[in-house]
């Protein structure tokens, strides 16, 4: 049996999967990566417990690739890929070189962007962006030393970098453009719950205040928010990514007008001896079909097994995101999977939706708090479509995830009180926020 290479570019979540399933489950192929950290790969999500110092850089860095057998370059660029060869050409710490691939893979992940006026001030010092260890290093001994930070950009990352600074002891303002946090993942109304427990934590929240412009003065930086001029000794940007397709556009293949790649349902990019995962690719959304881009490590894994898996021969279909996520700190938890109420709207779809609050655990419990619950369904079957959920201590992962599960199998509202679930007044009321709410769905829809 010949041998069959293939070549994997990037050892991001994406990356790591598709190279342990392409490993696993195909015995006569070979895999190549290429990374261009000095490490295989880290633990982002944890970046923001680096800052606090809840963790240490070298917690989050693992040292060796998470898969045996692999062929694995370290410090080592790809500098073009020729796709009428099928080759790559690297550059690293041996120099320059070019290795043959049967098929490849491109997860390159994503690059830090700041949006029209903000582009320049990242150019000015005392600018940070949070991507990796070393930067979150820079963050924490520059917050070390300061008094004062503003962090631009109020959506998961930046909310977790605004509680990591304030628990250093800084003075920290918290800014964001659009009508509340958590823009795009969570409806205003939730988004305004999650906005009152950040601020209960002495972080001061601007939302609907784009900054018109960051400014150095007398070895501060001055950040200008609608009328009002902010004194700080850094600034974190964290407004967003970019997908890192430079790569990709250079070997001409097909992306959209935001620049990511365009894949089909099997991962395969306008080549298709050429798969991407991650990051850098539209996809679709599970829920309506369309087009949609998820930068969260969970469809990035899911992404990889799927790209992996059909390297192998297994010819299986991604059936795309949820893009469900949490946002777990203390005495703050959010999270939503599916549809927002806001995105379907905008969409044109009709859709109804019912928030309720309830009891996370019993009433007696000494640690006891409600949670609210928003359910967002189709009014003509009570398909559930998305949720969204905001506490200060309840597992939000465990209503999140139930959620995850019933919209992955198109269930409906009835569906969803007919679910048991389990009970310890520890952990768990009897009837759960979930069941609370979709009863109240059902009342209104007379379905009792």
């Amino acid at each position: 049996m010949s041998e069959k290479k293939v070549v994997i570019i990037g050892y991001g979540t994406g990356g790591m999967t598709a190279a342990a399933y392409v490993k696993n489950y195909c015995r006569e192929c070979k895999v190549i990566v290429f990374e261009k950290r000095p490490y295989p790969i880290y633990h982002p999500c944890s970046l923001p417990d680096v800052i606090s110092g809840y963790l240490k850089p070298e917690d989050i860095i693992e040292k060796e690739p998470m898969t045996p057998g692999l062929e694995f370059y370290v410090s080592t660029t790809v500098t073009r890929i020729d796709r009428d060869n099928k080759k790559v050409y690297y550059k690293g710490p041996n120099g320059e070189g070019e290795v043959e691939y049967d098929n490849l893979v491109l997860a390159m992940g994503s690059i830090p962007w700041a949006p029209g006026p903000l582009k320049k001030a990242l150019e000015l010092n005392n600018i940070y962006t949070l991507k990796t260890p070393e930067d979150a290093v820079a963050i924490r001994t520059k917050a070390l030393n300061s008094k004062t930070a503003v962090v631009v950009g109020a959506g998961a990352i930046g909310i977790e970098t605004a509680l990591a600074l304030h628990e250093l002891g800084l003075e920290v303002y918290l800014i964001e453009a659009l009508k509340e946090v958590l823009p795009g993942a969570l409806d205003p109304d939730v988004g305004k719950i999650a906005h009152r427990i950040i601020e209960e934590h002495g972080v001061k929240v601007f939302v609907e205040s784009p900054v018109s412009s960051i400014t150095e003065s007398n070895g501060k930086l001055v950040v200008e928010v609608k009328e009002e001029k902010i004194e700080a000794d850094f600034v974190v940007m964290a407004t967003g990514m970019k997908p890192n397709t430079q790569l990709a556009a250079e070997a001409g293949l097909e992306l959209n007008e935001r620049g990511f790649i365009k894949v089909d349902d099997y991962l395969r990019t306008s080549d298709p001896d050429i798969y991407a995962v991650g990051d850098l690719i539209v996809t679709k959304d599970y829920v309506t079909g369309k087009p949609t881009v998820s930068m969260l490590a969970t469809p990035a894994f899911h992404q990889g097994r799927i790209a992996g898996l059909n390297i192998a021969g297994y010819e299986k279909k991604y059936p795309g995101t949820l893009a469900p996520f949490i946002l777990q700190l203390e005495n703050l938890a959010v999270g939503g999977v599916g549809l927002t109420k806001t995105r379907a709207e905008k969409m044109g779809l009709k859709v109804k939706a019912m928030r309720i609050q309830a009891w996370d655990k019993p009433h007696f419990m000494p640690d006891a708090e409600k949670a609210y619950i928003k359910i967002v369904y189709d009014p003509s079957d009570g398909r559930i479509l998305g949720g969204q959920v905001a506490c200060k201590r309840c597992n939000a992962s465990k209503y999140v995830d139930l959620l995850s599960a019933l919209i992955r199998n198109r269930a409906t509202v009835e569906d969803l009180v007919y679910t048991e679930t389990s009970y310890m007044p520890r952990v768990s009321e009897v009837y759960s926020p979930l069941f609370v709410v979709g009863e109240s769905i059902l009342r209104r829809l007379k379905k009792i």
